[in-house]
């Protein structure tokens, strides 16, 4: 079986490659992300009880509506869509005021804009930088390290800096393999926001300790030998949930049986097909996927199963890709892989 390689989680189509760009507002227009927002009072829109309501329950054309205490909507004020529910105390930034701390990291032997985008209408707006520094695993497996950017407009966060390390070889997003601490920094959308972002420095400097800290890590798993049974089983610890790990046992079945399909094992443990088949094609690209040759036996292989089955196969594509591999479900799934296997 052969599998495709796909682009890194925030190259896809509709997003913008900004890599001419040298300033954060270079990257605004060019992306068409030049907008700004602001925020508004919200009214509740009443039923219409005992006024002769229209099929909706609303009063048709009247001016029937109440104030909503403390609620605030952000919306564009380029074409007046509403992006989110807020409280009294959040603050909008703007796009613009988002990344523009970032532009004096940026140049030649610095990191290089990427590319730009947004969520739907705009409740989220993101961009990437390329790092200058990267990865060299046992020498000679190449990782580039990302920034990913985003900013929210619907209250669902504040500005975040997320550090994505990308396997080169096929393209594995690998960014939650650290242990010891979180892999970004964020700051909430208050008064003091825009004090928290001056310092582009700063940030660079913690992403060159976490990619110190995350390039030991990827070396001892390299160097942590695991047999094809241990691989297995790491699979089936990240996809299953303790109790049907436990029915594996109290059924007398393996894991083995789990991933070579065995059907009486499936009815006896009572997994579902689709957890079945995922641990199925994480074993297969453990032995097939790209850039797996050479690291079979190894931690660093069994890792790169799970991030290039959901990097390169799983069926998530564009914005839900982007965001399950970096903030999601899949995210926490490497991660708990990542420390599975730094554990042995």
């Amino acid at each position: 079986m052969s599998f495709n390689v796909r682009t890194a989680p925030f190259l896809f189509k509709g997003v913008k490659d900004v890599s001419q760009c040298r300033t954060a507002k270079d990257v605004m227009i060019a992306a068409g992300l030049d907008w700004e927002v602001a925020k508004c009072e919200v009214v509740a829109k009443m039923p219409a009880k005992g006024f002769g309501y229209n099929e909706g329950g609303f009063v048709s054309g009247s001016d029937f509506y109440k104030e909503v205490p403390n609620a605030f909507s952000i919306y564009r004020t380029d074409n007046n869509t509403p992006l989110g529910m807020v409280k009294g105390r959040y603050t909008p930034v703007q796009n613009l005021e988002a990344f523009k701390f970032f532009d004096g990291a940026i140049g030649k032997d610095k990191a290089i804009w990427q590319t730009a985008g947004c969520f739907g209408n705009g409740e989220r707006v993101f961009v990437s930088a390329k790092l200058p520094n990267n990865i060299l695993v046992n020498g000679e497996d190449p990782v580039d390290n990302f920034l990913v950017f985003t900013t929210t407009h619907d209250g669902s966060g504040g500005v975040k800096a997320l550090l994505t390390p990308i396997r080169v070889y096929c393209q594995n997003t690998l960014n939650a393999a650290i242990a010891t601490s979180t892999n970004y920094v964020s700051f909430r959308h208050t008064a003091s926001v825009l004090n928290n972002m001056d310092s582009a420095a700063e940030l660079l400097g913690i992403c060159r300790q976490k990619i110190d800290i995350v390039s030991s890590h990827y070396e001892q798993m390299f160097k942590t030998k695991m047999t094809d049974k241990k691989v297995q089983e790491v699979f089936a610890s990240v996809i299953l949930s303790n109790k049907e790990l436990d029915m594996i046992k109290n059924t007398g079945h393996t894991v083995e049986q789990i991933v070579a399909k065995n059907w009486q094992a499936i009815q006896d443990t009572e997994i579902s097909m689709k957890k079945v088949n995922t641990i199925h094609q994480m074993n297969n690209y453990y032995f097939e996927g790209a850039g797996q040759r050479s690291i079979i036996g190894t931690g660093w292989g069994a890792y790169n199963a799970v991030t290039g089955y959901y990097s390169n196969v799983d069926e998530a594509v564009g914005l839900k890709r982007m965001d399950s591999l970096l903030y999601g479900d899949k995210s926490n799934k490497i991660e708990t892989t990542g420390n599975i296997i730094l554990g042995y």
